[in-house]
């Protein structure tokens, strides 16, 4: 990592510098921006590096630092900042959570995080380091330990938002590294008009991956499956063959005496074995084609790679809306499946194993 106003790494992997856009308002973002920005708990303060500062006083100063985004359409109506090392380490990989209000994809979003952070992907043999440790932090306060440490039931995405909720460096470990960006995208942005869903279309310009959340509790209600899913899916009509996709049937406690549900519940992630996602993904595809609602499968047959998960978020349900408690510990199952399908599918992961998974 370079000191303030000094040149930059290009990425690991040693390939040509990519186009890097805002995943907010699509601006390019110069990875030799000379003016770095910090945030001094009131405001955003441009960052001066001292001629004679010493080098671990250049590291020490650069955590945390920021870029303004340019912005020089002036679509968003508040300046931006973004973690420096966003733009450090080649092209990041554009995730986001997708579903309706009720699905749990905030807490299933949440849930992935706090599983980050407690290392299981140590067994996968993923590395993970947070790009911004205090943006980091604040996810994990306001998000993941009220719902993980708390028992507490979380607010949805306020509508008409697309969250920023966390950037991590990640890779295989002791291989390349890439920035992976998670979003959160309210269920009523994509839900309305599509002449109201601004933000999601900007944000699905550059999305490379997506994690469609299944509200089991749905299931069989209706035939037409997630407006979100279908409306998302129109939006990206010229883009499908380059977006990956991972359907995950959250709240899988609720249907937990059901085949197949029941068996991969009880199945443990291990590894990243393309095998065992084939066969889970071959499973949840039939299972949910027992509702007669083909439409919770289509980013499945339309994107380019998908695979199909069970998870359960929370491991039971609560009794009462935001800010009330779960009635039972709250114990993820399975959370991490989807995130890792998709770090294979877009790239993230570079090995033998990730190129086979979703083709």
């Amino acid at each position: 990592m370079s000191g303030a106003g000094g040149a930059v790494h290009r990425p690991e992997t040693g390939e040509p510098r990519a186009e890097i856009l805002c995943p907010m308002c699509l601006s390019q973002l110069d990875p030799d921006e000379p003016e770095l920005w910090s945030w001094d708990g009131r405001e955003y303060v441009q960052l001066e590096m001292p001629a004679d500062a010493t080098e671990m006083q250049r590291v020490n100063a650069m955590r945390g630092a920021r870029i303004r985004c340019p912005d020089r359409l002036s679509s968003l109506p508040d300046k931006h900042y973004l973690p420096a090392d966003y733009v450090r380490y080649g092209r990041p990989a554009v995730i986001g959570f997708v579903g309706q209000t009720t699905s749990g994809k905030t807490h299933l979003l949440s849930s992935v995080v706090g599983a980050i952070e407690a290392g299981e992907l140590d067994r996968f043999g993923i590395s993970s380091s947070p790009l911004d440790e205090a943006w980091h932090h604040q996810f994990l306060d306001t998000q993941v330990r009220p719902l993980l440490e708390e028992g507490k039931v979380l607010t949805p995405t306020p509508e008409k938002v697309v969250s920023f909720a966390d950037a991590l460096l990640m890779g295989t470990e002791g291989g390349p590294q890439r920035p992976v960006a998670l979003f959160d995208v309210a269920g009523g942005e994509l839900s309305r008009e599509w002449s109201s869903a601004q933000g999601a279309k900007k944000f699905l310009e550059i999305a490379d991956g997506l994690i469609f959340v299944v509200d089991s509790a749905r299931l069989g209600l209706s035939r037409t499956g997630d407006n979100t899913f279908n409306t998302l899916l129109g939006l990206l009509r010229t883009r499908l063959p380059e977006v990956s996709a991972a359907i995950v049937v959250n709240k899988a406690d609720l249907r937990r005496f059901d085949d197949p549900v029941t068996r991969w519940l009880r199945t443990d992630l291990t590894g990243l074995d393309p095998d065992l996602i084939q066969q889970e993904s071959a499973d949840v595809f039939a299972y949910l084609d027992t509702f007669d609602s083909s439409a919770w499968v289509r980013p499945y047959r339309l994107c380019g790679k998908g695979t199909l998960h069970v998870a359960t978020a929370t491991g039971s349900s609560a009794l009462d809306g935001p800010g009330s408690k779960y009635p039972r510990d709250v114990r993820p199952r399975r959370v991490l499946g989807p995130l890792i399908a998709l770090l294979a599918m877009t790239g993230v992961l570079v090995d033998e194993r990730a190129q086979r998974v979703g083709a």
